[in-house]
């Protein structure tokens, strides 16, 4: 009996030892594996001395580091892995060009020089001046380029694999995804590498796309979704050791804000936003083409609203010449939206010259370049609101998809505090006589003012009435329409 218990004992000992050493064996090997690429990482952050995610390692003029150059707004995503940024065209110090271009030759040099195994253009134009790749003269690296624009599910694959594979390979340098700016589709692409591989909420990742965007961040509805929709994929996990390691600090303030409405575009919130201009010039900044492509598609989306493209100018120089440059500035606007496919019954513009200016620096009183800089200016005005609420014959009840619009529009006039509205019902002819037609555009108004105020919204300035069919504009089952008129807005 004796024997048999000291048999047992000598044999769990045994296990016991063999299984402490194949632990402290197998911990030896992921250690021994996992090192090489700390390393990796660890040599990128000291190099660049960006820590969170806000950092930039060259500015908007492609200045601030120099073995850099020909990259613009230069920002990290992961250590040692993907970064994102812009090609640095327009700002080149040598043969500029328009900014809608791939990376100039330096750009592309630097960052093969940097150890970069690829970079990917995320635009769909021009890419046919670009080299495929370079190779380095000294060593064997070579530097790939690629043009994935992110919008498809494919493409989003390929640029999370690239990633994976530099973020498991010490050998494969990192991946530099860029756009024209580096603010919104490198900014997209960004926020789906940081909800993959540093498990970003989509509300973080949200917020991360927002305060990188440089404040050009309304309008943007489809990278936004684009965002939403993206779930991580199994098949990228990766240690939380490496994740600790790559993953940049990102505070993100908002992260106890609530959402009050379900709605439809998030960037209806204020259409009443700004594009400055530099000094005595009515071209379009060449930094605000991508804003106006993507507020332009927001118009296209929503062609109930009405837009008036408001031009202002600084002080300096006579009334009637600010007030022809005001206009001039406008004008290019409108026509920029109307090239991108914007309905010319939605814009109106006018130029104010320097009568309205931001701040206090009128005829007469100093100012510095900085405050002149607020007032030259383009605004665009919400001049009405025409919606065509999806009424049955003889009914006012609201759709739930009709709500969805309606939350859009709740947040536009809770943005808007000092706008004097009318909610303005209506019929078309085939409802019935004048009579039925008042009541029902009468109900279908009330019933918009009522939905409106129990969703929380201030009806001091807000009438509602209905005009039956006596305002007639299509001919049809469309003038069951609700109109919101701006009457003042101030």
């Amino acid at each position: 009996m004796f024997k048999k218990i000291l048999s047992f004992c000598l044999l769990s000992f045994y296990f016991i030892s063999y299984s402490q050493d194949s632990t402290i064996y197998r911990d030896t090997i992921y250690q021994d594996s996992i090192s090489p690429l700390l390393e990796k990482y660890n040599h990128y952050k000291s190099k660049y001395k960006a820590n969170c995610v806000q950092d930039k390692i060259t500015d908007n003029q492609g200045n601030g580091f120099e073995d850099l150059y020909g990259t613009r707004n230069f920002r990290v995503i992961l250590h040692g892995v993907a970064y994102r940024g812009g090609g640095n065209n327009y700002y080149h110090r040598t043969n500029k060009r328009s900014n809608k271009n791939p990376l100039p030759m330096d750009g592309l040099q630097n960052l093969l020089e940097n150890g970069f195994s690829k970079s990917v253009y995320l635009y769909v134009e021009n890419f046919e001046t670009a080299p495929s790749f370079l190779t380095h003269k000294k060593n064997t690296d070579t530097l790939q380029y690629f043009q994935l624009g992110g919008n498809t599910s494919s493409e989003l694959d390929s640029i999370l694999m690239f990633s994976y594979n530099s973020i498991m390979n010490k050998e494969i340098g990192p991946v530099y995804l860029h756009c024209w700016n580096g603010w919104h589709q490198s900014g997209f692409v960004s926020a789906v590498l940081l909800k993959q591989f540093c498990g970003f909420s989509t509300e973080t990742a949200l917020h991360y796309w927002e305060d990188c965007a440089d404040n050009w961040t309304r309008g943007y509805d489809r990278i936004r979704n684009a965002i939403r929709d993206f779930e991580p994929l199994d098949k990228y996990k990766i240690p939380r050791e490496i994740k600790e390691a790559i993953c940049p600090c990102y505070e993100d303030e908002r992260s106890n804000d609530l959402v009050l409405v379900q709605n439809n575009n998030d960037e209806l919130k204020s259409l009443n936003i700004t594009v400055l201009f530099p000094s005595n010039i009515s071209d379009l900044p060449p930094s605000v083409s991508t804003f106006l492509d993507e507020y332009a598609a927001m118009l296209k989306e929503n062609s109930y609203l009405n837009i008036e493209v408001a031009g202002h100018t600084d002080t300096k120089g006579t009334k009637e010449y600010n007030l022809q440059l005001s206009g001039k500035r406008a004008k290019n606007v409108l026509d920029y939206l109307v090239l991108q496919g914007v309905d010319t019954s939605q814009l109106t513009y006018k130029g104010y010259g320097e009568e309205i200016p931001k701040n206090e620096c009128i005829d007469d009183v100093w100012c510095s370049k900085e405050k002149h800089a607020e007032n030259r200016r383009i605004e665009f005005n919400i001049i009405n609101i025409s919606y065509q609420v999806n009424f049955q014959k003889n009914s006012s009840i609201i759709s739930p998809s009709d709500k969805k619009v309606l939350n859009d529009i709740l947040l536009i006039l809770k943005s808007e505090e000092n706008m004097k509205i009318e909610i303005g019902g209506h019929a078309d002819r085939g409802t019935g006589d004048d009579f039925l037609n008042d009541n029902i555009s009468t109900l279908r108004a009330e019933r918009i003012y009522n939905y409106l105020k129990n969703n929380g919204l201030d009806m001091t300035n807000i009438t509602c009435v209905g005009y039956g069919s006596r305002q007639e504009k299509y001919g049809d089952e469309r003038d069951r329409r609700i109109e919101f008129t701006i009457l003042k807005n101030e």
